[in-house]
């Protein structure tokens, strides 16, 4: 007799173990069945910002139009935790002849590409500093800079140390400044 009421009792237990794994999956099931979850509100918070002057044709003559664009890097670390997202550009400001003139190009702030973080160094902290003298420099250039001066230099540093923690922006505006890109990029 204790055999079968041992047998019994396993046999029970099986059932109920069994039991309480299809109520789990039933309950997960009915609650992915039920009404639509509500949509998360986008948290993302938008910074906007501006990149450096980039030239409309390289080399500079006395024509030269520089364009700098307004646009925004959106942080959510809920979604996105290693990055931020990067919209294409919402305006560009145009310098020529000592004038500017902007144009909006979009307020709809949304994700164009992303942009991974590395940390600024005191280094390039410094270098991008420059970028008020650097931008002086640029809108006074009528030829390809002399690089054996301080001031390409200067210029050449500050338009590479950008590019490095801009990369995903900077994919955006290629097109519109290759020539320019190129040159900084291979320091010459």
């Amino acid at each position: 007799m204790p055999r079968k009421k041992e047998h019994a009792a396993r046999k029970w237990s099986t059932l109920g173990s069994a039991s309480l794994v299809l109520v789990f999956i039933c309950a997960c099931n009915f609650a992915g069945r039920g009404p639509a979850a509500t949509p998360q509100p986008d948290m993302t918070a938008w910074s906007e910002t501006e990149s450096p002057l980039f030239p409309l044709n390289w080399p500079p003559t006395a024509d030269t139009v520089w364009v700098s664009y307004t646009f925004a890097y959106g942080s959510n670390p809920s979604a996105l935790m290693d990055g931020v997202y990067v919209t294409p550009p919402l305006s560009k400001t145009e310098w020529e002849g000592g004038k500017s003139t902007t144009t909006v190009l979009s307020k709809d702030r949304k994700q164009e590409t992303t942009q991974g973080m590395v940390p600024l160094d005191e280094q390039a902290g410094a270098i991008l500093e420059t970028g008020p003298r650097v931008s002086a420099y640029c809108l006074k250039l009528t030829a390809l800079p002399d690089q054996a001066t301080l001031d390409a230099q200067d210029m050449l540093a500050y338009y590479q140390t950008w590019f490095k923690y801009n990369g995903a922006f900077l994919e955006l505006i290629r097109n519109d400044h290759a020539d320019f890109i190129e040159w900084v990029e291979q320091g010459r």
